[in-house]
């Protein structure tokens, strides 16, 4: 439940930042985006929710992945929260453990290892 409404923050924030006068400072700022690869990602995050997808890919490559990861976990947690039920709580949670994994190998791979 807290990392639903973790999410949906951030989505909610990505989307009314444009709107609002101030932002968080980024503690990028200044260095060569070889040492930043997450420059950029909240108004990526923001163009992807406008469905702008070339200017959220001009803020940072990375970001149609890391995206797709807060949002398939979204969606993941409303589901899970159905499926749970006694019977069959290890198993889901087996299975949502090695799947969430794996997606985030996948999409944050290029921001912690290359």
């Amino acid at each position: 439940m807290i990392f639903t409404v973790i999410i949906m923050f951030i989505f909610f924030y990505c989307f009314i930042m444009p709107f609002l006068n101030f932002g968080f400072p980024s503690s990028c700022e200044g260095m060569p985006l070889a040492y930043c690869k997450s420059r950029g990602l909240t108004r990526a995050f923001s163009q992807i929710l406008r469905l702008k997808f070339k200017e959220a890919i001009a803020f940072n490559s990375y970001s149609i992945k890391i995206f797709l990861f807060f949002l398939v976990q979204l969606i993941a947690r409303f589901s899970i929260n159905k499926l749970l039920k006694p019977s069959n709580l290890k198993k889901v949670l087996t299975l949502d453990i090695i799947l969430s994994t794996l997606f985030f190998i996948f999409s944050f791979y290029n921001l912690v290892f290359i």
